[in-house]
């Protein structure tokens, strides 16, 4: 039996933005041929979109943190202070 991609641990943002760098760094080549290109960009938006949800959830997960009072206690007491 194969694994499914949901099998897998998706990677990390680091190694998405990483991978995004290389993809525009082949798309600004002038000699590349449209058909790559077109595939090129069609990754690059995926992993554009799959980053914006990683930080998405990094943020809900912030602000989460936050309305539960572990972040403002800290800013209270040292606004106090």
């Amino acid at each position: 039996m194969t694994k499914s991609s949901k099998d897998q641990p998706s990677p990390s943002i680091t190694q998405q933005m990483a991978e995004l760098g290389d993809l525009v760094e082949q798309l600004e080549d002038p000699e590349i041929e449209l058909e790559a290109a077109l595939v090129l960009y069609e990754k690059g938006v995926q992993l554009t979109s799959s980053i914006q949800k990683t930080l998405e959830s990094a943020e809900q997960r912030v602000a989460q943190v936050a309305a539960d009072g572990s972040l403002l206690e800290e800013d209270n007491s040292a606004a106090e202070g």
